[in-house]
């Protein structure tokens, strides 16, 4: 910002500050390499006990892999098949899962945004599969693709997201067999950060993998990661053949996937963190020795969403104690395995953007940051537990990612000098706000925070965050910028999708 517009900024008084925050310039923050120490809910012997407790269920209990070609993948190993069960000794177990990679590359169209996962490094992916939208009137209805082409604009846009998604709604107005393809194009196309696959058929993932190529070439897209996939077994205990197949496919291509139960703790699980965390360990180590044994090396994310169950209702619930818990201790089993751990941040059970979905989400958003977590998905308006997602949440959610991004950086002691030369030059008595240090210090704010009076607020037209959020969508939405891509690239792949709708019923079954 140059001298004569900041002069133009406080002649403008509070209005023309709010403005310029809002119609910042747009930054892509690297991933977080935090400053901060992690932070761990249980010591050595704690972590050693949940390791002991998942062990004894594979080697005692074993998993089910309903899908033939899986256990015939794991009939080539010394693993023990009952049916569909597979029991298997953990020192074949544990002797696979190393082979999975600490840390990964995941390679964007736009190679500024490439990102690596895993070591220190922190990335931060957007919402995750709602099917329905809570809009800019209020209204809670279908998602459409429009709706997915405008998150994906607004996620490209957040500074402190570094995944531009793939599902981030399911578009309901295009047919399910064909959804697929417009989830990768609108990836492709609204941003140019890495993407997120399909999931929900091997055809499905096979199309995301094919896509992958025309970007990055036939090759490249079959030996290195261009996406990085989510699937969930049907905890207590069962990997189905809908989840394996995508997982056959990504990993074939070396593409990463995010091995998560889906664990609600006293329903799907124990009702004890540290036993949810003995059943999701054996749940996801299983999937990841699986992907070595289709594909060693090939990158895989130990990841629980962790939920909880209402005792009262039977509802899931996102956003408590229990839940971050559960999180902290999947960052401690990750680590002690060696491979990158996935969490969720900014889901909310609340049904609208209130006070609730504000707490709901910081239990979520917290220990994701604090726990290391190497991916945290769903960092981004989500409502009714990921059945839907609010735009106005989402801009919100994104000024709290970016003010984790700032604390997660910790003290700075580079300029104790100038501070000295400071309080020296204001005196006792003195006040700071003029002085040349606090010009340019980082301190953050958030852009959207009220923090004015009472009168100024009513005069403002008296708005809650909802409708902070709303407006500052709209503005986002207006100031968009599309990224550049390759005209023939993207014709390419609108030729591609047209001869897969040709091939492919537009009808399920």
């Amino acid at each position: 910002m140059g001298l004569s517009e900041e002069k133009q900024i406080r002649k403008g008084g509070r209005a023309a500050r709010r403005k310029a925050r809002v119609d910042a310039p747009i930054v892509h923050h690297p991933p977080l390499i935090a400053s901060v120490p992690l932070h761990e809910v249980t010591n050595a012997e704690g972590v050693e006990q949940i390791h002991e407790l998942a062990m004894r269920i594979v080697e005692e209990i074993g998993v089910e892999f309903r899908d033939a070609e899986s256990l015939e993948i794991w009939g080539r190993t010394e693993a023990e098949i009952e049916g569909q069960r597979v029991r298997i000794g953990r020192d074949a177990l544990l002797e696979l899962v190393a082979k999975a990679p600490s840390e990964y590359v995941h390679h964007a169209r736009n190679p500024e945004r490439t990102v690596t996962v895993g070591g220190r490094s922190q990335v931060v992916s957007p919402s995750y599969g709602p099917p329905f939208i809570l809009d800019f009137e209020g209204e809670r209805r279908h998602a459409t693709l429009d709706d997915l082409n405008n998150l994906q604009k607004l996620n490209h846009m957040a500074s402190s997201v570094h995944i531009a998604g793939g599902p981030i709604v399911e578009p309901m107005d295009v047919t399910v067999p064909h959804r697929h393809l417009h989830m990768a194009w609108s990836a492709f196309k609204c941003s140019d950060k890495p993407i997120i696959g399909n999931v929900t058929a091997r055809e499905r993932a096979e199309d995301t993998v094919a896509m992958c190529g025309i970007v990055f070439g036939d090759d490249f897209a079959r030996n290195n990661c261009c996406t990085t996939n989510l699937i969930n077994s049907n905890s207590p205990l069962i990997w189905d053949e809908t989840m394996l197949d995508a997982l056959k496919v990504y990993a074939r291509a070396n593409h990463a996937v995010m091995c998560s139960p889906f664990s609600m703790t006293a329903a799907s699980t124990p009702a004890s963190n540290v036993g949810t965390m003995g059943v999701v360990t054996a749940e996801a180590l299983m999937a990841i020795a699986l992907g070595q044994l289709v594909r060693p090396g090939a990158p895989m994310l130990f990841g629980v969403p962790a939920t909880t169950v209402s005792l009262s209702t039977g509802a899931p619930v996102t956003g408590s104690p229990d839940s971050a818990i559960v999180q902290f201790l999947a960052g401690q089993m990750a680590r002690r395995y060696g491979v990158p751990h996935r969490a969720i941040a900014n889901v909310a059970t609340s049904k609208t953007p209130d006070m609730q979905a504000g707490y709901d989400s910081m239990w979520c958003l917290f220990p994701a940051i604090l726990s290391g977590a190497h991916w945290t998905t769903m960092a981004g308006g989500m409502i009714e537990g990921a059945l839907c997602l609010s735009y106005a949440k989402t801009v919100i959610d994104f000024e709290q990612l970016d003010a984790f991004y700032h604390f997660a950086q910790g003290c700075n002691f580079d300029d104790l000098d100038e501070i000295f030369e400071t309080v020296k030059d204001v005196g006792p008595g003195g006040h700071f706000l003029g002085a040349a240090h606090t010009r340019k210090s980082n301190l953050f704010i958030f852009p959207s925070q009220n923090n004015v009076t009472f009168e100024q607020w009513e005069v403002d037209g008296r708005k809650d965050s909802a409708q902070v959020g709303l407006d500052k969508a709209r503005a986002w939405l207006a100031r968009y910028e599309e990224p550049q891509i390759d005209a023939a690239l993207d014709e390419a792949l609108l030729d591609f999708i047209a001869r897969r709708e040709r091939e492919i019923p537009a009808e399920l079954g």
